[in-house]
């Protein structure tokens, strides 16, 4: 088992040696140029009442102006359509409001009425608990003209300034997984995206055939998009890398929901039509194992101590290399010193992770969900 871990993690060791590349030897696109573009802001939310200020006063700042805003509300039972609807009504009519009917439910639905209604050619979504730079929406409409109007840009996602030790690891772990998202589309086999900031044409997403297939899964909604776009051409996917297009959303609250929502997240790569994420995902897990399997084999039984700290030593070099430039990047400097822990913890989590997005249930929003 020892020899498996070392062989998986030098194979490991020279795949994030070559997304590093691919990272460091991408620039950011200047964003000066007046553009007209006309977007749309989807937004899709379901109990966000303590988020609508914050939210409103966010896209309202933005210097772009050629866009308009579509709040979906997905059945909330507190506050949040109140409040939606009176800050619509003070605004002006670049925001409006659209709630799902009694047929309808889920994200996925919610983005789809959104679009379905949205009068931009360019459709951005995000989430209600995100909060946005002032060029946020000006910087994505640069990159899309930049890149000769592609089908999908990828925009970065960081969580907001942690209050807790829990949270700031919850940080190191999201940061790898942006960085892998981002460089997994430069490297033409992208794998990972996020909602809460992403860009799509109108119509590839309304031609695109797949989403009636996965729409009876509730998360997904932006990585199915993703992959069906790469399944036809790669090249038409493109990520944003400019500070100013950062989205900043809050970490979970605990290591309860930390967990739920990694279930909901791992709990769609059975589904995937692509062969890249599945390989990946199964490739990340197998590495994982064995890592588990050799620290049992050498506490247990008579295993080779030296390969497995040599296949340790491995990995933990590289992710600290990988993480420390998104981390960097994002401006989280402090967080740096803590890689080496979540590496060392990170085999555990995924296994169990992987484990529970197989055969067990998650929720999300109030709602419960089969994986």
């Amino acid at each position: 088992m020892e020899y498996c871990f070392l062989v998986l993690g030098i194979l490991y060791f020279f795949y994030l040696l070559r997304l590093i590349h691919l990272w460091n030897s991408s620039i950011s696109i200047p964003t000066n140029k007046e553009l007209t573009t006309a977007v749309t802001v989807v937004v899709a939310l379901r109990n966000e009442e303590k988020n609508i200020e914050t939210l409103f006063q966010s896209l309202k700042q933005q210097s772009y102006q050629h866009f308009n805003c579509c709040f979906i509300n997905d059945h909330s039972d507190d506050n949040t359509a109140l409040l939606l609807e009176e800050k619509v009504k003070s605004a002006s009519d670049q925001f409006k409001v659209i709630s799902l009917n009694k047929n309808e439910e889920g994200k996925k639905m919610a983005i789809r009425k959104g679009v379905e209604n949205a009068q931009g050619d360019l459709i951005i979504t995000t989430d209600a608990d995100c909060v946005h730079d002032p060029d946020w929406i000006k910087t994505i409409v640069a990159y899309y003209h930049q890149y000769k109007k592609p089908k999908l840009l990828s925009g970065p996602v960081q969580f907001s300034p942690s209050n807790t030790f829990l949270q700031q690891l919850m940080t190191i772990e999201f940061g790898s997984l942006i960085l892998t998202g981002a460089t997994s589309i430069m490297n033409k086999q992208p794998n990972m995206c996020n909602a809460a900031n992403l860009a799509f044409q109108r119509e590839a997403f309304l031609h695109q055939n797949n989403y009636e297939k996965h729409i009876h899964i509730p998360t997904g909604d932006d990585e199915f998009l993703m992959h069906q776009i790469a399944a036809e051409d790669p090249s038409k996917i493109r990520f944003i890398k400019n500070s100013k297009a950062i989205v900043q959303t809050p970490p979970p609250e605990g290591f309860s929901s930390f967990i739920q929502q990694r279930i909901r997240w791992a709990s769609k790569w059975r589904h995937y039509d692509n062969k890249s994420p599945q390989l990946s995902a199964i490739f990340i897990f197998l590495l994982h194992f064995s890592f588990i399997g050799s620290l049992a084999s050498v506490t247990f039984f008579s295993g080779n101590w030296l390969i497995l700290l040599s296949g340790l030593a491995v990995r933990l070099l590289i992710e600290l290399y990988f993480n420390k430039i998104m981390l960097k990047w994002q401006g989280d400097h402090r967080l740096v010193k803590w890689i080496p822990l979540v590496s060392l913890l990170y085999p555990f989590y995924a296994f169990s992770i992987g484990l529970l997005a197989t055969f067990s249930k998650y929720s999300w929003k109030n709602r419960k969900y089969n994986v």
